[in-house]
């Protein structure tokens, strides 16, 4: 495991490379998801785990960053599967942008189902963990998954915090039954973070994955 020292030359390293990076970060929105009424309610109380920003990638495209940041009391739910309920706004998907940590998905166009999700979320959008390793593919704690779509950034922040534009998460591994809890994003009802403040963040997350995998590593050498 890294001393006290080399810990703390890395997390200014990370610091230090997302100062630089927000220069000329894009403009950038950050969402929460919330609880779905009516259905199982075994995550509910870990809603909070999960968010995800959008960021205007150039004027025509839109990059969505999901994130699971984690819980003490569940470390092994992750998010195996994510949803849009598109409504026009968005196109030709390219997933695996950017992502943190060992993630990997496939998907696209779909009609496939949001779990307890019969509050009028209609999927047109479908993204799965690749399977291999176990559950390792999918969004742990710590990690990031980035999916880009043609899209105009003001119309689609615009539709979030209308609702007529909304993602979907089916989590999993919650407990020791693995039971599962989907959530849906809400809109954004707190002022959006600086750039500087979430190019932090995502450098953060990013370095608690990399943490987390040394202290694995080291543990096994043990």
């Amino acid at each position: 495991m890294k001393s006290p020292l080399n810990l703390v030359k890395s997390i200014l390293a990370v610091a230090g490379i997302a100062a630089v990076s927000a220069v000329s970060a894009a403009p950038a929105s950050a969402f929460s998801f919330g609880n779905i009424t009516g259905g199982d309610t075994y995550g509910d109380a870990y809603q909070n785990s999960f968010s995800f920003n959008v960021i205007d990638d150039g004027g025509t495209s839109v990059l969505f960053n999901i994130f699971n940041s984690g819980n003490a009391a569940v470390p092994d739910m992750f998010i195996g599967k994510v949803l849009f309920d598109d409504n026009g706004y968005l196109s030709n998907a390219v997933a695996n942008q950017g992502n943190i940590g060992q993630v990997s998905f496939t998907g696209g166009l779909s009609n496939d189902q949001l779990p307890q999700g019969g509050t009028g979320f209609t999927t047109d959008y479908a993204f799965t963990r690749d399977e291999g390793r176990g559950n390792r593919l999918a969004v742990q704690g710590s990690e990031m998954f980035g999916v880009k779509f043609t899209g105009n950034y003001a119309s689609v922040v615009s539709a979030l915090n209308a609702g007529s534009l909304r993602l979907g998460l089916h989590v999993q591994g919650i407990g020791r039954q693995d039971y599962s809890d989907a959530y849906m994003s809400t809109s954004n009802t707190e002022a959006t973070p600086e750039p500087l403040t979430m190019l932090a963040a995502a450098a953060a997350v990013g370095f608690g994955a990399k943490f987390k995998k040394q202290r694995a590593q080291a543990q096994k050498a043990e």
